[in-house]
């Protein structure tokens, strides 16, 4: 049965209108009630990140280290300060560049090797240059960052091609040293000299030891015939 909304009374289904009133007995989609849209503005926060806090921090212990430098000149005629400026900088050298890098960890030593030695050669200039940097420090760390190549080629042998670059950059840049003392900026030849012995050794003993594919990889890279 079917009741018609206007008159109130039950009447047979086959009916499409009712018989009193003529009302159509269809189904009436029931009105959807309809809300205005508001829509929601939520204010955009800006949180701080750590790297800026860092930098934050970064740039305020530097301000306040140079000011107390240059207060204390007459007491102390070093400009530490430069050594704090350039430790912080090399902080920020090794959390991008080791901690948060996914490049080749040959690439990341040669790369620390380069501002370390930098690094150590500030200080010894700060200090008055008295050439420890440059006489043992620069040299000896050469020859620490060869070795740490080394290991790693040893450790990932079926990747030694991968590291035939870095170690080749490593020497070279072992022959830096010799300028310095070419240059009178270094006193002592020995710990040069044992450095560029040492990435002769290593260059030769993976050339030696290594597979047929490192050795291609020699000749594409450097053209040998």
């Amino acid at each position: 049965m079917t009741k018609c909304i206007r008159c109130h009374v039950n009447i047979a289904e086959q009916h499409l209108h009712c018989p009193l009133c003529g009302h159509s007995l269809k189904e009436e989609k029931s009105a959807q009630t309809t809300y205005p849209d508001y829509t929601i503005h939520y204010k955009k926060v800006n949180r701080i990140s750590k790297e800026k806090i860092f930098l934050f921090l970064s740039i305020s212990v530097v301000m306040v280290a140079l000011t107390i430098n240059l207060l204390t000149l007459n007491l102390n005629s070093v400009f530490w300060s430069v050594i704090v400026g350039f430790g912080i900088f090399y902080l920020w050298i090794v959390i991008k560049g080791t901690l948060l890098a996914k490049n080749h960890i040959g690439k990341r030593l040669l790369y620390h090797y380069i501002w370390l030695a930098l690094f150590f050669f500030v200080i010894d200039l700060c200090l008055g240059f008295e050439q420890w940097s440059t006489n043992y420090t620069i040299p000896l760390l050469g020859m620490g960052a060869t070795f740490l190549m080394t290991l790693i080629a040893l450790w990932k042998r079926s990747l030694w091609q991968d590291d035939i670059g870095y170690i080749f950059a490593m020497f070279f840049i072992n022959l830096c040293p010799m300028l310095l003392f070419i240059f009178n900026l270094s006193s002592v030849i020995w710990p040069t000299i044992a450095t560029i012995v040492y990435s002769l050794i290593t260059i030769i003993g993976m050339i030696i030891f290594s597979d047929k594919q490192f050795k291609a990889e020699l000749v594409k890279r450097f053209h040998f015939r």
